[in-house]
This record gives C-alpha cells, structure tokens and sequence, in this order.
C-alpha cells in the first residue's frame, strides 16, 4: 500500500463550502419553482396547514438532494464536485475506493457529527490523518487525489469495439 497524503483542513473546507453553493443553488432553483406552483394552486391567503405541507416538502426535498449529492458522487468516483475541484477525494481507510455504502455511513456520519454544535468534526483538526467522527463512522479518509490509487479503465464493451474506426490488429 502507498502512503496516502491526507488533504488539509483548508482544502476541505474550500471544497465544503464550494458543494454546498452548488446544493443551494440547486434547492433555490426547485424552491422557487415549489413557491409559484404553491400560488398557483393555493388561494390567498395561505392556509397555515397549506404552507406547512410546502415547507416540509421543501425541506424533505433539501435532505434528499443532500443525500443523494454526497452519496452517489462519493459512492460513484469518491469525489464531490467541490473535492474535484481542489483535488482530494474519498478513500477506505485501506486507499481502496469507498463505494456506496460507505457513501452512505459517511453522509450519516455528517449528521451524527454536526449535531453535537459541529464537535465532531473537532478531531479532524488534531489528528494526523484528519479524520473526523463521520470519517471514523464510515471508515474512510479524505487525501489528495494523486496520492490515491488509480483504477485501470474498463475495457470497451463488444458493441463499442464493433462501431470504431480503428484499425484491428494486423491491419494498417
């Protein structure tokens, strides 16, 4: 096994707030779109019972985006947009890719460590492999991407290999 260089506490949080911008723009955009079906479909002015029911879907939809964002980028690449962007991804504690179930225990872990006024996350910055509680949780880490092993690229599938233009071997 390589020794894997663990990312920074300053590159995670640039990465943080860069995925959360993207989260938020994403909710405002279904936000807004909720709000005008809302005053097309509800009579002014607005039953109390009414606009409960939109905040809460509202809010069930912001924890489902959440969910779903962290899971399957994580789960699928090991990498968020914003953990892309700065070059650091998500690791088993082994190097080996996370996968979803991870994924999913590390979204968890989230929750579980923000819920203490964020003191979960407090380990991270005293530690020398920068993990926090949700990082424990799940058994994962986070390091810099080219300290990460790289998987070999699948190889083409038969129909793929049936529509190139490349020569077959022997043929020039």
């Amino acid at each position: 096994m390589t020794e894997l260089e663990p990312a920074g506490m300053g590159t995670r949080l640039v990465a943080w707030v860069v995925d959360r911008l993207i989260l938020a723009g994403l909710w405002t955009l279904v936000a807004c779109w909720g709000f005008v079906a809302y005053l097309h479909v509800i009579r002014w002015p607005p039953d109390l019972l009414n606009l409960a029911t939109l905040i809460g879907l509202l809010l069930l939809w912001w924890i489902g985006l959440h969910a779903a964002y962290f899971v399957v980028f994580v789960g699928g690449c090991g990498q968020t947009p914003g953990k892309m962007l700065l070059g650091i991804t998500v690791v088993r504690w082994d190097g080996a890719p996370a996968g979803y179930g991870r994924a999913l225990l590390r979204w968890i872990g989230y929750w579980v460590a923000a819920l203490p006024l964020g003191l979960g996350f407090v380990p991270a910055f005293f530690t020398a492999d920068r993990r926090g509680l949700h990082d424990w949780i799940s058994a994962t880490r986070v390091v810099h991407r080219q300290s990460a092993p790289v998987l070999a690229a699948p190889s083409p599938a038969p129909t793929q290999m049936l529509f190139t233009s490349s020569p077959l071997p022997g043929e020039r």
